[in-house]
């Protein structure tokens, strides 16, 4: 599995047609090939800041949506309406086991 995240900001005023262009989104990414989920997140301390989290099941199912025409949509929203966006990462499940769950014993 992938895990794919990208935290974004926009203005105060561009805050909901960021939002409606996401939950427009949701649906036709979640029913994307290979797409075991994908979630839109808005900071508790900041309602501008939102991080976006898709989980894959293979690389090539996240290049293919990375390709999609939603995804095009996608960034062209956040090119547009946003200010920020701070950081995007791409994990694998096998580099998250190692990091993150402790060793049985």
């Amino acid at each position: 599995m992938i895990v794919n995240t990208a935290r974004i900001t926009v203005p105060p005023d561009k805050r909901t047609e960021f939002f409606q262009t996401i939950n427009e989104l949701l649906e036709p990414i979640k029913a994307a090939k290979g797409c075991r989920g994908f979630r839109f997140y808005v900071d508790t301390r900041d309602e501008n800041t939102s991080l976006l989290m898709g989980e894959w099941e293979s690389e090539s199912d996240l290049e293919n949506h990375l390709r999609s025409n939603d995804f095009a949509i996608l960034q062209g929203a956040i090119t547009v309406l946003g200010i920020r966006r701070d950081e995007f990462t791409a994990l694998t499940n096998e580099f998250a086991e190692r990091r993150f769950r402790p060793e049985r014993r």
